[in-house]
């Protein structure tokens, strides 16, 4: 038996986070807000008006029950911070998951934010490592990858390149007001080896922009990632990407032809954007939607570019009609299959639950009629979620998340047939 097939077999679930279709929650998390939207019908090239509107999302999980075979586990639990900067208790937040580039088929890395309360606290970045498919984890080398003084690491993300290339971006605030400082982007090209010094991400409309969601690579070489953030002069948040021509070692939207707006409105926050390359020459970007002052959920919505030169135009090509928290998609390689994941809050404003969900669309299937799925319900808090994942192969997903409530990093392993 090979080490996939030996990972899904003969482990139990635990009862902590009982998996069940509960109500969604939505977010008073990160340092901005959510967004407006519904379903609309068609998708593809369209004309679509971005700052279009139709009825709202709904905040109710019309999904079916969790796989049997899905086998959950907690890779971090919450222990004594044993640096007083960070407080008493600590515990995981906002992780994120990648294929080791140098490692085998089944070796992972996970980075996470460790800190004792969810914001305006100090905090660290942490790195493990698991060789088993996510079965269990070990410390990584290096394992405190950011940690400085009264700063507060905020959603990192690991990004692996054809080269073999380890990105690392996140963003970074106060420890003690929240204010947004800026976004940064480490590297590394060997296993084990430090991270490079942190470059700052440069947008030429967000003086202040936020990265999210992981970088991506693209076919043609160049790297993009997805930022929000308020523009100068004030306004709505907005979604934009910048693009990086080095490999990710610099990231400056204010050279020509290196950033491109994707969603901006006055009657929307754009917030929380993910992307990834469809195909060659298409990128698609799902993202988060508020109304009101930016702290109520909306929705969320799909962009698409088809140029060929992913930065030249953006059009919405469709409303999700749910409100989703901290999406991901990704293609999984070799297959028509791309898994959409997203933390759904239970209410527009002050939630009191948030589900994670799991939509694996076709290339060839509309959003409408793709199942959905509720991976991990935490039942009572609005703190947990913001899914990662992670494709062994194309039969096999591991995600992370985390939940407040448990003081527990998450992972989880189950099959793509489960929720396909």
């Amino acid at each position: 038996m090979n080490t996939i097939s030996k990972m899904f077999a003969g482990f139990t679930l635990l009862s902590g986070g009982a998996l069940s279709i509960a109500g969604c929650a939505s977010d008073a998390e990160t340092n901005a807000p959510e967004n407006p939207d519904p379903l609309s019908s068609a998708e593809g090239p369209s004309s679509g008006d971005p700052t279009a509107r139709t009825d709202g999302p709904s905040f109710e999980v019309n999904a079916e029950q969790a796989p049997a075979s899905l086998v959950q586990g907690v890779a971090v639990p919450g222990e004594r911070c044993d640096d007083a900067k960070l407080g008493t208790n600590c515990q995981a937040y906002l992780p994120d998951i990648v294929k080791d580039p140098h490692g085998g088929p089944d070796d992972l890395l996970m980075v996470y934010r460790w800190s004792s309360a969810h914001m305006k606290k100090p905090s660290q970045l942490r790195m493990v490592r698991s060789r088993d498919g996510g079965a269990t984890w070990q410390r990584a080398t290096p394992f405190i990858v950011a940690n400085y003084e009264n700063l507060d690491y905020r959603d990192p993300c690991l990004t692996a390149t054809r080269s073999g290339r380890l990105v690392l971006s996140y963003f970074v605030s106060d420890g003690t007001t929240g204010s947004l400082i800026q976004t940064q982007v480490k590297y590394r090209d060997a296993d084990d080896a430090p991270f490079s010094s942190p470059v700052q991400v440069f947008s030429s409309t967000l003086p202040r922009p936020v990265a999210s969601a992981k970088t991506i690579e693209l076919s043609n070489g160049q790297m993009l990632i997805p930022l929000y953030g308020t523009p100068s002069g004030g306004g709505n948040q907005q979604s934009a990407i910048v693009a990086s021509v080095d490999g990710g070692k610099t990231w400056d939207g204010r050279l020509p032809g290196r950033q491109k707006t994707i969603a901006a409105s006055d009657q929307a926050y754009y917030q929380e954007p993910a992307i990834a390359e469809i195909e060659p020459g298409h990128v698609r970007a799902v993202i988060r939607v508020a109304s009101g002052t930016g702290q109520t959920s909306a929705g969320a919505e799909q962009y698409d570019s088809y140029d060929g030169q992913y930065m030249a135009t953006w059009k919405k090509e469709v409303s999700l009609g749910v409100a989703m928290h901290g999406p991901e998609l990704f293609r999984i390689p070799g297959t028509n299959l791309i898994p959409y994941l997203w933390s759904q809050p239970n209410a527009a404003t002050g939630p009191t639950n948030r589900p994670t969900l799991v939509s694996v669309r076709h290339t060839d299937v509309l959003w409408p009629s793709t199942p959905k799925h509720v991976l991990y319900n935490p039942g009572t808090t609005w703190d947990s979620g913001y899914p990662s994942t992670a494709a062994l192969d194309g039969q096999h997903l591991v995600t992370a998340l985390y939940d407040a409530s448990r003081r527990a990093l998450v992972v989880l392993r189950y099959n793509v047939s489960d929720v396909d």
